[in-house]
C-alpha cells in the first residue's frame, strides 16, 4: 500500500510538474487571445520593439553625425535640437523676408566676405538668371539664400568638428546640405561658405 502511495504521489508530482510546463508553454498563445490580461504583455512587447526600433534609428543617425569625433550622445542632442531650432526660425524670417532679423543668424566671418563687392560680382555671374547683379548683402539673401531653402525640410545634422555643423536633408544615400553652421560662444550661427 506504501508502495502505490508512493507511486500515487509521484504520478502527481510529474503529472502537476507537466501540467506546469504545458501552461509555460503555451504562454505566447494565450498572449494573442482576446483577454484583457493576456493582451498586456503582448502590447508592452510591440511598445518595446517599437522602442528599441527607434532606438537603433536614433542610435544610427547619431553614429553618421558626429563623423567619428568626439562628441557625446547628449551634445549631439542638444546641438541638434538648437540647429533646428534656429532652422524653424530662420524658415520663418524668410518667410517674412526680414533681412534684418536674418543678419543676426550669420557669423560675422559671412557678412564681411559676402558684403564685399568683388566677391557679389563673382556670385553674379554664377547666377542662372543672366544679368541679375548683386550689389549688396541684402541681394544676397533676396536672391540666393532665400530661394535656396525655400520649402526645404532638414532632417539631420553632419558635424566636421565640434563647432561646425552641415544641416542636411537625407535623400537616398546623398546628403543635401542647406546649411552650414559654426558653433559661437554657445550659439549656432549659419557660415555662408565663399565661393571656391
Amino acid at each position: 500500500m506504501k508502495k502505490i502511495k508512493r507511486i500515487a504521489t509521484l504520478v502527481g508530482c510529474v503529472f502537476s510538474l507537466l501540467s506546469i510546463l504545458a501552461c509555460a508553454s503555451t504562454g505566447p498563445a494565450r498572449n494573442s487571445s482576446s483577454s484583457s490580461a493576456g493582451k498586456a504583455p503582448a502590447e508592452k512587447r510591440g511598445a518595446g520593439q517599437k522602442t528599441d526600433a527607434k532606438t537603433t534609428g536614433e542610435n544610427e543617425e547619431y553614429l553618421r553625425s558626429i563623423n567619428n569625433i568626439d562628441i557625446t550622445k547628449k551634445t549631439f542632442e542638444d546641438d541638434k535640437a538648437a540647429i533646428m531650432a534656429t532652422i524653424d526660425e530662420l524658415s520663418s524670417i524668410m518667410a517674412g523676408g526680414r533681412y534684418e532679423a536674418w543678419l543676426k543668424f550669420i557669423d560675422d566671418e559671412s557678412i564681411r566676405y559676402w558684403s564685399n563687392p568683388k566677391n557679389l560680382e563673382r556670385a553674379s555671374k554664377m547666377l542662372p538668371v543672366k544679368g541679375l547683379r548683386m550689389n549688396s548683402l541684402r541681394d544676397y539673401f533676396t536672391y540666393i539664400f532665400v530661394p535656396s531653402r525655400k520649402g526645404r525640410k532638414v532632417d539631420e545634422i553632419r558635424y566636421d568638428s565640434k563647432t561646425d555643423v552641415k544641416a542636411v536633408q537625407v535623400s537616398k544615400d546623398t546628403d543635401i546640405i542647406y546649411y552650414y553652421f559654426n558653433k559661437v560662444g554657445d550659439k549656432w550661427l549659419v557660415r555662408i561658405p565663399p565661393i571656391d
